[in-house]
């Protein structure tokens, strides 16, 4: 049964309450010290975890297992999800048309009804199947038809039904349901973290991260692991996904590499200047595209997004920007993330199109930004490129141990 089981691994009671976006009871249950207790639901809740006096607690946005396991260990701990959730096998079928159809699956390999069904637009029906299948379409009135057989390999597949001049699309089973849906999930909230927002690029980036690159880059920089397929990342996946799909798409160079750091210039017309960032260069060859170390020169493209001018702390700007003569003179810091190093292979189209529409004047700024930079700072001065790091000031390199800086 779908749903969520928490465990209460620690000597408190606690009080345990799950949303009900997908159905059930929100109220809250006690759960005694190493005992547990059960919800069913459908889809994503917030788990939230209170001690007895209410005056602590700990909550986490959770996809639903079968069920998902949540192991509370305290109030100083983060909590430790299982789920492996694989929904009984079949075929969604969408109905991405603008237009009512209906739809027929055979019924080879599971009992089940073979009738034709109605599909409004923009809904779907699921159809428990276990192998290959007659699908079908046609219009209300019978008289435009297609179809199709597919195999549903033992999974749940996926159809989405265009039109009737197109063909339809089959979407093969995901290998890991659960980490899809978080992927999913994490872009949902980039999405709407934006719709609410009051700012937008005037070029933005379009673009969502790459979780193995992410993690092999964060590791090889800092020494920490990032684990963003867990669902305790969940937000900090989905910040990542709002700065590269939201945030400002600029020029970057590559300027320097040595058998231990590649660095690249990221400019932005915000403050007219650059900032350096360094990347392991072992970390470069996993994450690189093609895993190809770049040369000196090499055009990539960075995503930015910016720090408000606001309280004491971020008045001017931070210290190791130079702003340029065409400065816009609004912003404390930017950071940006180097596309190439942290989104998959599979946009090299879309960088090569946001590249491609850069004016060659600001490539041109990017490199003579970096001279200006050297002047001032030396070659062995700049910021980590990873993630968690690239909104700090940039420091002195002295040596190649994590993480290899000194201020």
């Amino acid at each position: 049964m779908p749903g969520f089981k928490v465990h209460n691994r620690s000597n408190e009671i606690i009080w345990c309450s799950l949303t009900n976006k997908t159905g059930g009871n929100p109220a809250p249950f006690e759960i005694k010290p190493f005992e547990n207790s059960a919800w069913t639901r459908t889809g994503w809740e917030d788990v939230v975890i209170k001690n007895k006096a209410k005056t602590t607690e700990r909550s986490l946005w959770i996809n639903r297992g079968g069920p998902a396991l949540v192991y509370f260990d305290g109030f100083d701990k983060e909590l430790t999800i299982y789920n492996d959730y694989r929904p009984d096998p079949g075929f969604v079928v969408n109905n991405l048309s603008p237009r009512t159809v209906m739809c027929f699956i055979s019924a080879n390999t599971s009992p089940g009804s073979s009738a034709w069904v109605t599909i409004p637009p923009g809904q779907n029906k699921i159809w428990p199947r276990t192998g290959w299948e007659a699908v079908a379409f046609k219009s209300e009135d019978g008289k435009e038809r297609k179809g199709m057989f597919v195999d549903s390999k033992g999974a749940r597949a996926t159809l989405d039904f265009l039109s009737f001049e197109e063909d339809v699309v089959v979407h093969e089973p995901p290998e890991n349901i659960i980490a899809d849906e978080h992927y999913a999930e994490a872009i949902r909230i980039a999405d709407r973290s934006h719709a609410s927002g009051n700012s937008a690029a005037s070029t933005p980036g379009g673009l969502t991260a790459s979780i193995y690159k992410i993690d092999k880059l964060e590791f090889l920089t800092t020494g920490k692991k990032s684990n963003l397929g867990d669902h305790n990342q969940i937000y900090t996946l989905a910040l990542l996904i709002n700065h590269l799909k939201y945030g400002l798409a600029e020029p970057a160079v590559v300027v320097s590499v040595t058998p231990d750091w590649v660095k690249v210039a990221a400019y932005t017309c915000e403050f007219d200047t650059v900032v350096v960032l360094g990347f392991p260069t072992k970390a470069v060859d996993l994450i690189a595209p093609d895993k190809t170390r770049p040369t000196v020169g090499t055009r990539l493209l960075v995503v930015s997004q910016f720090t408000y001018r606001g309280a004491p702390a971020t008045q001017g700007v931070q210290a190791d920007i130079t702003m340029g003569p065409n400065t816009l003179d609004k912003w404390y810091n930017f950071h940006p993330l180097v596309a190439q190093f942290v989104t998959d292979d599979s946009h090299a189209p879309l960088w090569k199109e946001r590249m491609d529409a850069i004016d060659e004047d600001l490539w041109n700024d990017a490199w003579e930004g970096w001279q200006a930079w050297k002047a001032r700072h030396g070659e062995n001065f700049f910021r980590l490129g990873a993630p968690t790091k690239i909104k700090e000031m940039a420091t002195t390199h002295v040596d190649n141990s994590l993480p290899a800086y000194a201020p």
